[in-house]
C-alpha cells in the first residue's frame, strides 16, 4: 500500500520519465510526418485553450476540448474550475513558449513549456485529437514541474 509521500514521489518520477523520453525524441519518425498545416493548427488550438484560460473564458476553453472531456465535466464553469484549482501553470502562464509535438503511444502530444507566477518552469504535454471534421481538439494536459526557474 502506498503512503501518500512515495505515491506522490512515485506520480513526479513518472511525470519525469514521460518529458524525458519525450525530449529524447519519442516517435520522431513519426512526427516527421506530421503536416505543417497540422503542426500549425494543433500549436493554435492550443494557444486558443490558453488564451481563453488568461480571459477566464470558460465557454471557449471548454469548446476547444474534446467531446470526452467535455462529457466528463458537464460544464465549462466545471472545466474552468477544475483547470484553476488543477493546472495552476496552465490557467495563469506568464510565459508560454512551444517546444516540440511527438507521438507517444498513436496520439500526437504537444509539448509547451510554461512559466508560472512564482517563476518556476513547467512542461505541460497536451494530448490532440483529430476531430471528424479534421479540426484539432485538446484530449488532456500532463503538467511537470521542471527543476529550471524563470528568469
Amino acid at each position: 500500500m502506498f503512503t501518500d509521500r512515495l505515491r506522490a514521489v512515485v506520480l513526479r518520477r513518472l511525470r519525469v520519465a514521460i518529458v524525458l523520453l519525450l525530449a529524447a525524441g519519442t516517435g520522431a519518425g513519426a512526427a516527421e510526418r506530421i503536416t505543417a498545416v497540422d503542426r500549425q493548427a494543433i500549436e493554435q488550438t492550443v494557444r486558443r485553450q490558453l488564451d481563453a484560460f488568461g480571459r477566464d473564458d470558460a465557454a471557449e476553453a471548454f469548446g476547444i476540448a474534446t467531446p470526452d472531456i467535455q462529457r466528463r465535466f458537464r460544464s465549462p464553469d466545471n472545466f474552468m474550475k477544475m483547470v484553476r484549482d488543477n493546472y495552476q501553470p496552465v490557467y495563469r502562464p506568464t510565459s508560454i513558449t512551444f517546444v516540440r509535438i511527438d507521438l507517444v503511444d498513436g496520439e500526437w502530444v504537444q509539448s509547451v513549456q510554461l512559466a508560472d507566477g512564482e517563476g518556476r518552469v513547467w512542461r505541460a504535454l497536451f494530448s490532440m485529437k483529430r476531430q471528424p471534421d479534421k479540426s484539432w481538439k485538446v484530449g488532456g494536459c500532463q503538467l511537470v514541474q521542471t527543476s529550471a526557474l524563470s528568469t
